[in-house]
């Protein structure tokens, strides 16, 4: 087709045909004719726009930045400045043309610091979501500008941001609805303690590896912010006496992480599982491994409520699970649909096969033993086949395949699994692990590569907000 036949197409049908083109490829098209640069700026095409597909062609400098915030970003609803520093004449740019922005995102941003609290004053003042868990720079100029986010609804902050902005950004963010702190040594009780009173409207809640976080005042907190129905606490000094201080069963909480939280005892777990019957998803990751080391002893988890809403039940790495506690929490939840359980040393294969029969709706199975054994040893594979007709994806943690058996085995899953999409095996190395003062050593599998889990996200938080903001 020649180009006099490609401008006599439709507005409308070059405009369609422009929807799935990259930012990049906009601009390639752009230099064909008139109509099709004119099509290619419209602002419908600009709205979403995420600058990581321009700066794999090309490097985006200040000057560049204006310019594209001058000539095709006014539209912008949602940005993601990926690479690009903020100075203090692109926050005015921003603030001046991009009147409808509500989302920004600055992955990978860097904050130019040269001059910057005299010169910045400018910002958009129409945000609801902002993202600075992975920039680095000074961000402190905010401080001076609380009136700028008080539609804020969604916030991220990293170790840079939570230095200079906690808690003196909050003190007007009184629709905030997801915080999700990460990697902070600021964020500590006392700041969640008066963060808790600002945001009143809180929903989600997530501390990534916020070293500072006891969980002092976390009973003050939920009272708060009763409307939270997200808690992820990953990776803190969370402890026991934290957990049994929250009257559980009057929170709104559907959704509960406690990976990481090694100050967490199975006395702490069992105060909040026996109070949480409505909990939907609910993941402990490696708890309890620093206790478990120094040999304590622990009281068993003895669930004794029904959890008819529990879909979700990560439990790898938990070395202090026991059979007994597995089998109450699989025999009290009809509609599990997802379950993690791995290297649990009272939990062998042969353990979990006999369970499977107390989860038929059961769509995910990620499973693994402390020691390698082959798929033969045991009735797992067979049971899962009689036991959970919707099995969508297994991930096998730590298993060997010796012989034709054993494959044939696999090769079974998939036939008669009518729902099966996904069967992944990962094997982990060997370490010896010293513990205690006379130089024990314990054996512990360490998994080669980060393994991408098959189990599901919960489901009000800050990356799945983006994901559908800036899709």
């Amino acid at each position: 087709m020649s180009i006099y036949m490609e401008t006599k197409l439709p507005d409308a049908v070059l405009l369609e045909i422009f929807l799935y083109l990259s930012r990049r490829d906009l601009g390639v098209v752009a230099r064909v004719c008139k109509q099709w640069r004119r099509i290619a700026y419209d602002p419908s095409l600009w709205r979403t726009v995420d600058l990581n597909e321009l700066l794999a062609w090309t490097t985006i400098d200040e000057a560049t930045l204006l310019m594209l915030i001058k000539t095709r970003l006014a539209s912008a609803t949602a940005l993601n400045l990926a690479g690009c520093s903020v100075t203090p004449k692109v926050a005015k740019e921003l603030a001046k043309k991009c009147r409808r922005l509500k989302s920004l995102v600055s992955f990978g941003t860097e904050v130019n610091t040269e001059h910057i609290r005299e010169s910045i004053r400018d910002f958009p003042t129409t945000l609801e979501l902002m993202d600075l868990r992975y920039s680095w720079g000074d961000f402190s100029f905010m401080r001076r500008l609380p009136r700028h986010f008080t539609n804020v609804r969604y916030l991220g902050l990293g170790s840079d941001a939570a230095e200079c902005l906690i808690p003196d950004i909050f003190t007007k963010m009184r629709s905030l609805r997801v915080f999700e702190c990460t990697d902070s040594e600021i964020l500590n009780d006392d700041a969640l303690l008066k963060i808790s009173t600002n945001c009143p409207q809180l929903q989600s809640l997530c501390l990534n590896e916020c070293k500072n976080f006891h969980g002092k005042h976390l009973r003050k907190v939920m009272e708060n912010c009763p409307h939270i129905t997200s808690l992820l606490i990953r990776f803190t000094k969370l402890n026991d006496v934290a957990l049994m201080s929250v009257n559980w069963d009057r929170t709104k909480v559907q959704e509960l992480d406690l990976t990481g939280c090694y100050f967490v005892t199975t006395t702490g777990l069992s105060s909040v599982l026996t109070r949480l019957p409505n909990v939907r998803y609910f993941k402990m990751n490696q708890c309890g491994f620093r206790h478990i080391l120094h040999l304590r002893i622990y009281q068993e988890i003895k669930p004794t409520a029904k959890y008819s809403s529990l879909e979700t039940l990560d439990l790898r790495w938990n070395f202090l699970l026991s059979a007994e506690c597995l089998e109450g929490l699989l025999r009290q939840a009809p509609n599990l649909r997802y379950l993690g359980v791995s290297h649990s040393p009272r939990i062998p294969p042969a353990v979990l096969a006999a369970m499977l029969k107390f989860v038929p709706n059961l769509k995910v199975l990620e499973f693994g033993p402390l020691r390698k054994e082959s798929l033969s040893e045991s009735h797992l594979v067979p049971n899962l086949i009689q036991s959970c007709p919707s099995l969508e994806a297994v991930s096998l943690i730590n298993f060997k395949l010796i012989d034709d058996v054993d494959a044939n085995m696999l090769q079974e899953l998939r036939g008669k699994c009518k729902n099966i999409k996904e069967v992944k095996l990962c094997n982990p190395r060997i370490e010896h692990v010293a513990i205690g003062n006379n130089g024990e050593t314990i054996t512990v599998e360490r998994l080669l590569i980060k393994m991408e889990s098959l189990l599901p996200s919960p489901h009000n938080t800050l990356t799945k907000v983006i994901s559908l903001t800036h899709k």
